[in-house]
Order: structure tokens, then C-alpha cells, then sequence
């Protein structure tokens, strides 16, 4: 071979050997600065009086251990270098095995080819194209048997499943019986004591309400706390003219409108989520206390919590308890009235 197939035969030797010198340099260099060191240390400066023998001998104690660490370091950088160096060596008889090997395999593709060529000549027209014919049929083969092959490897190999599971949502009905109202805040369960709160008002008697709706068409007055929960009960009258009514009628229908705002005494009233769902939990209690009624669940719930909703959902499927569900945007608290609506539970 030339000095030039040499030459790229093994890239990048020249620049390897030079980083090998650097090193090599660096390593004398270090070598020579702890010598100038080691003998400094015993030379005292002029004018300047000689250390004790003590601080002496430590000095130079001093200075042979960093002098034979030094030497230690060299070594180990050597012997790493002349590793390096053996496994350049050997990369480059690989890739020019390997090279020679290609350029083998290139020479006898190209006499086979020739020789196929030469062959199809000395046939007639019928001949070559029955050979042609041949040839697809081989080429087909064999690619066929590589198909195969893939198709065996992949059927080898574990097949990754992803399981989706699938809820069925019921239909919607307005809650007509029994119902549990419930905050689902921060990730936190609490029980909304509606039932309890409205019994409160009965107890306490309403006189100062009716009282109040005489003299000024309305009235208001808070109950409890009751389970962390108070409720502001207003009741408004408003008079209404119908449609068409002649104005010598002066009697016009009154409409009262009674509101109710549950506040919790605090913001963290309520059980995680996970708590809540166990057996011995207030909400379950709760549940259990009216499950002859079927009672439904209606649940109020932030925009915080969302997440846990899914997995209150999918208890309450489970449990086999109709839920309803009340979106409220933060800071909106929990308000039943007589003009609003009913749940729609599922």
C-alpha cells in the first residue's frame, strides 16, 4: 500500500500522538515543579536563619510524600495512556479487517453479477426470459424468508396492552326522595347538615321572620353551627302584576322567595377523600342511615377537586347510590332555594 492508504487507514493517529506528547509533557513538567519544591524547602532564603532540625526533617518528609504521589500519579497516567493507545491499535485492525472484508465482498458481487450476465447471453429470447423469471422467483424467496423471519421475531416479543376501562354513565333524573348534599373542597369530603340545619329553624320557631316579612318584606336570621356548617335563612316577598290586570285593581299576587347559605366555619372542614370513603367515616354513616330511602348524593364540588370527583363517581357506582353533581366556582358558596332548581342525580 501507498503512503497515502496508510494515511486513512488510521485517521486521526497523528492527532492522538500529539495529545499523548501533551500529556507526557504536563506530567514532567509536575514532576519538575515538586523537585524545585522538595529542594527549596531545605534551602533557606538568604539572611534568613536556618530552620530547627525538626521543622527540617518534617519539611522534607513532607516534600518526598508529595514527590511520590506525584510519581504515582504519573504512572497511573501512563499505564492509562498506554492503554488508550492499544485501543486505538486495535480499532484500526478492526476497521481495516472490516474494510478489506467489504471490498472482498464488493469484488465477488460483481464477478457473480458478470458471470450471470454472461450466461443470460448465450440464451435465446425464450430462454432469458424463463431465466429472468427464475430470478424473480429466487429474489422472491428470499424475501419472503426475511419476512418470515421478522414476522417470528415479533410474534416473540411481548406485546404491550393498555387497559382502558369504561364507565357506563346512567340517565339523569331529578332527585324526587331522600338526598345527602355534600362539599368536595381542596380534596377534602364534608357533609353538608341540611336536614339538621332546617330542623334547627323549626325548633327555634319562625315568629321573628313572619314578623319581619309584615313590616319590611323580609327577614333573615342565621342557624347552627352544626357539623362546621351555619346557615344564613332569608325570606324575601315580592309583588307581582299580572300581565293585562287593570290598574283599578290594586290586589296584586305576593310571591315569597326563601334562600339559604350554607357557610362552613372553617375552610378545612371535611375528611380527605380516601378517609371519607371508609366504613366508619361521617359520610358513610350518613349514607348508611338513609340507604332503605335510596337517598341520592349531590355533590358540590370546586374547581380544585375535579379529580377527586371521578373517584367519588366511581364509588358511589360501585355503592350503587345516585350522585348529582353542582359545580361551583371558587368563593361561591353553597345556596338552596325555593326559586332554583332540583338535582339531576345518575
Amino acid at each position: 500500500m501507498q503512503d497515502g492508504e496508510d494515511d486513512d487507514a488510521m485517521p486521526g493517529q497523528d492527532s492522538f500522538i500529539d495529545v499523548v506528547c501533551n500529556m507526557v509533557g504536563i506530567l514532567i513538567v509536575l514532576v519538575m515543579i515538586v523537585g524545585v519544591r522538595a529542594s527549596s524547602a531545605d534551602t533557606p532564603p538568604d539572611g534568613a536563619k536556618p530552620h530547627a532540625a525538626g521543622n527540617g526533617a518534617e519539611s522534607n518528609v513532607a516534600a518526598a510524600a508529595e514527590l511520590a504521589e506525584a510519581q504515582r500519579r504519573a504512572e497511573r497516567a501512563m499505564e492509562e495512556i498506554a492503554a488508550a493507545a492499544n485501543q486505538v491499535a486495535d480499532l484500526s485492525v478492526q476497521g481495516a479487517l472490516i474494510e478489506a472484508r467489504r471490498e472482498q465482498l464488493s469484488l465477488v458481487r460483481a464477478a457473480v453479477e458478470q458471470d450471470i450476465q454472461e450466461r443470460r447471453a448465450k440464451l435465446d429470447a425464450d430462454g432469458q426470459r424463463q431465466f429472468d423469471v427464475q430470478r424473480d422467483i429466487a429474489a422472491a424467496e428470499i424475501k419472503l424468508n426475511q419476512l418470515t423471519q421478522e414476522q417470528v421475531s415479533l410474534l416473540a416479543e411481548s406485546t404491550e396492552v393498555e387497559e382502558i376501562e369504561c364507565v357506563p354513565t346512567p340517565l339523569a333524573k331529578t332527585v324526587t326522595g331522600e338526598e345527602i348534599h355534600v362539599r368536595l373542597k381542596r380534596g377534602q369530603l364534608a357533609v353538608v347538615p341540611a336536614d339538621e340545619l332546617m330542623n334547627e329553624v323549626q325548633r327555634r320557631g319562625a315568629d321573628h321572620l313572619r314578623n319581619g316579612l309584615r313590616s319590611r318584606n323580609e327577614a333573615e336570621d342565621v342557624f347552627g353551627p352544626i357539623d362546621g356548617f351555619r346557615m344564613r335563612l332569608s325570606i324575601e316577598r315580592y309583588s307581582t302584576a299580572l300581565p293585562g290586570a287593570s290598574p283599578l285593581n290594586s290586589a296584586e299576587p305576593m310571591e315569597i322567595v326563601m334562600q339559604g347559605v350554607f357557610t362552613p366555619v372553617t375552610d378545612d372542614v371535611g375528611q380527605p377523600l380516601d378517609q371519607a370513603l371508609l366504613p366508619n367515616s361521617a359520610f358513610m354513616r350518613a349514607l348508611r342511615a338513609k340507604r332503605r330511602a335510596a337517598p341520592a348524593v349531590t355533590v358540590w364540588v370546586y374547581p380544585d377537586s375535579y379529580g377527586e370527583l371521578r373517584l367519588l363517581k366511581r364509588a358511589m357506582w360501585d355503592a350503587g347510590a345516585p350522585m348529582a353533581v353542582r359545580p361551583l366556582p371558587h368563593g361561591q358558596p353553597i345556596v338552596f332555594s325555593t326559586a332554583g332548581s332540583k338535582s339531576a342525580a345518575q
